[in-house]
């Protein structure tokens, strides 16, 4: 099956980051977002992926065809950010007359994607909100999908769409997508993949709903911590961090060649490799490989690539090749 990611964003509010890496690409529970994303859609035998890319696109590209050598992965770059139907059309090229996906490149669920294989109606992944207006929203009548709406200024429905898409036919979704362009149709000054959905249904083409066991954000360092900790419980902990003198809390993930001394770490810290903790006491915090922690205590933080943080602070965001002593 082929999939689409888009994965064009520039991740603005998890700078400073993403000055350096792209959103995708932010280590969460041990492992890039993407990663996750990608591992997930394999239960639906997703052999084809088309990455939608624009900032820091060809880290994003490289990074997956290295770690999917088994997976066909092309691109398309989106240079202008108009909407997530105009994302999902610049990848047209490379579909065929098949079952399609299209899953968000920022966007973690668990579901059993395996219900997929065969399903002749196409298919939207939602999940109840508190605050729809900030959604596309699904209108259900009965246990039909009545009308499908891109965030609703009044409340017509609490079912969101998580942004994991199915469709029996690539060819359509791709034909409405184009309509929506032809003819300047915008929503919010987009265009966008709830109004094409809409205009599929409207044409009679069927719409279920796949149940979804959970739903995790990475669009902000807090919601990127608390995804963190969601995956640590889930999965357990992982990784054989060589102990010196310290004691590690689980769940946490550890990188290899991490070392830590005289130390108190976890729960929920995960980290990349050639990690090194000394007398220090961290809980709640993901680090990139390569970053060194000495005399600090630190929790709710997010350290980038090869950071070196020394001193006593409560809470950091950095980015990669920071140095803070405080």
């Amino acid at each position: 099956m082929h999939c689409i990611i888009p994965a064009a964003g520039k991740g603005t509010r998890m700078r400073p980051l993403t000055w350096s890496l792209p959103k995708p690409l932010i280590p969460v529970a041990g492992r890039p977002v993407l990663a996750h994303v990608i591992d997930s859609l394999l239960d639906a035998d997703v052999d084809h992926i088309t990455l939608i890319t624009g900032y820091l696109g060809d880290t994003i590209v490289s990074w997956a065809r290295k770690q999917y050598p088994r997976i066909r992965i092309d691109f398309a770059v989106q240079k202008e950010t108009d909407g997530l139907a105009s994302a999902v059309l610049l990848a047209e090229p490379f579909v065929e007359d098949g079952p399609l996906m299209v899953v968000l490149g920022d966007t973690l669920f668990s579901a059993d994607l395996a219900v997929l294989r065969g399903e002749t109606r196409n298919m939207i992944v939602a999940s109840p909100v508190e605050d729809p207006s900030r959604f596309g929203v699904v209108v259900m009548d009965g246990d039909r999908v009545a009308e499908l709406v891109e965030k609703p200024s009044e409340p017509v429905s609490n079912l969101a769409i998580v942004g994991v898409y199915y469709f029996s036919s690539g060819k359509k979704i791709m034909e409405n997508c184009r309509y929506l362009k032809e003819n300047q149709l915008r929503t919010r000054g987009e265009y966008q993949l709830t109004d094409a959905m809409q205009l599929m249904l409207k044409n009679g083409e069927p719409f279920g709903i796949l149940d979804i066991d959970g739903w995790f954000d990475c669009g902000k360092p807090e919601t990127l911590l608390e995804t963190n900790r969601v995956l640590l419980e889930k999965n357990g902990s992982s990784g054989s961090p060589v102990l010196e003198n310290s004691v590690v809390v689980a769940p946490c993930f550890f990188g290899e060649a991490t070392v830590i001394r005289n130390s108190v770490v976890g729960p929920w810290f995960s980290c990349g490799a050639d990690v090194h903790i000394e007398n220090s006491v961290i809980s709640n915090t993901i680090a990139g490989s390569g970053s060194q922690f000495r005399h600090v205590m630190l929790k709710e933080s997010i350290i980038g690539e090869r950071s070196v943080v020394q001193g006593t602070p409560a809470r950091l965001n950095t980015g990669d090749d920071s140095v803070a002593e405080i």
